[in-house]
């Protein structure tokens, strides 16, 4: 086990949602987005300095509920998406937004300010918001996963436009996009099963019907090759999988106790991969069967030992 200081930062209240800023190669900034029954949610930005292990903060207080999604635009440095939970003393109701960073150079005086609601009312009269993802490569364009439909939405004209909604059988719980193939696969998850949607023509284009035994929870591709990718889900286990084959997957990691909510391909190093679990761990697995890199560029073995994998309590 590699021995390493940890740079601690503590919310107030809890928080459910971050992310990472894609787009800017100079920083290390980090979004994390609250959720309170007491007070709207907030959104902490956190620069990481790792030269001196320091953490400097801003808090921005956007005008909304819990904040249960964030999302870093991959094409700009400006804009962010959110998914939060508008609540009322009779209803509550899950919605999406998009914020832009104000034109401030000084970042102790920049605001967070409201671009507009992602509202589909023209489409769908009763709606929640899942998820949303932003399109890896168009400027301005991102999906929205609701509960039976997809929105893939175009924000450039000032006003957002649906471009194409479509509506599906099953209840879906989350989507995302294929990085590869010039951003036209859009991957969906419902229940145990996950799919591939060729988004010019909205088909099927592969399918795995129990990708876990129970509620899969998230989906993530490997940057550096183009048929693999990893899901997680409530059976403790992440699965990686090649989409040209299906019928079964390539390597299976249980490392938690219990749910795994999250898994994600580190964007260099693909070998490297996160899992995040209701357990309260956090795994960095070392897979290099799955890995682009070469022989002479591996970092660390790929087996089972514990040396090999790293757990943040």
């Amino acid at each position: 086990m590699m021995e390493s200081t940890a740079a601690i930062y503590g919310l107030e209240s809890q928080g459910r949602a971050l992310c990472s800023h894609t787009n800017d190669e100079n920083t290390i900034r980090f979004f994390v987005g609250t959720l309170s029954t007491r007070s709207n949610g907030q959104i902490h930005q956190l620069d990481f300095d790792d030269e001196k292990n320091e953490i400097t903060k801003k808090i921005y207080k956007p005008n909304v509920g819990e904040i249960w999604q964030i999302q870093s635009c991959p094409t700009s440095n400006d804009f962010l998406g959110l998914c939060y939970n508008h609540i009322t003393d009779r209803s509550a109701q899950l919605r999406s937004s998009i914020w832009k960073f104000s034109e401030i150079t000084d970042v102790e005086n920049q605001q967070l300010d409201h671009v507009c609601e992602l509202d589909p009312k023209e489409s769908l009269q009763n709606y929640d918001f899942r998820n949303l993802d932003w399109h890896p490569t168009r400027d301005g364009t991102l999906a929205t996963v609701l509960d039976k439909n997809i929105l893939v939405w175009d924000l450039k004209n000032g006003s957002p436009q649906v471009i194409y909604n479509h509506e599906f059988e099953s209840k879906l719980y989350s989507g995302k996009w294929n990085p590869h193939l010039d951003g036209s696969q859009f991957s969906i998850i419902a229940g145990t099963a996950v799919s591939g949607i060729d988004t010019r023509n909205m088909k099927e284009v592969w399918s795995i019907p129990m990708a876990h035994k129970f509620q899969v929870r998230d989906i993530d591709f490997n940057p550096n090759r183009q048929f693999y990718f990893a899901t997680c889900g409530d059976d403790c286990t992440a699965r990686f999988w090649d989409y040209r084959n299906t019928t079964e997957s390539i390597k299976v990691i249980q490392a938690h106790s219990h749910w795994v909510w999250r898994v994600r391909f580190n964007a260099f190093h693909d070998q490297l991969v996160l899992t995040a679990g209701s357990d309260s761990r956090v795994v960095l697995h070392s897979v290099t069967s799955i890995s682009s890199e070469p022989k002479g560029h591996i970092v660390f073995s790929d087996t089972e030992d514990e040396p090999d994998r790293q757990s943040v309590p």
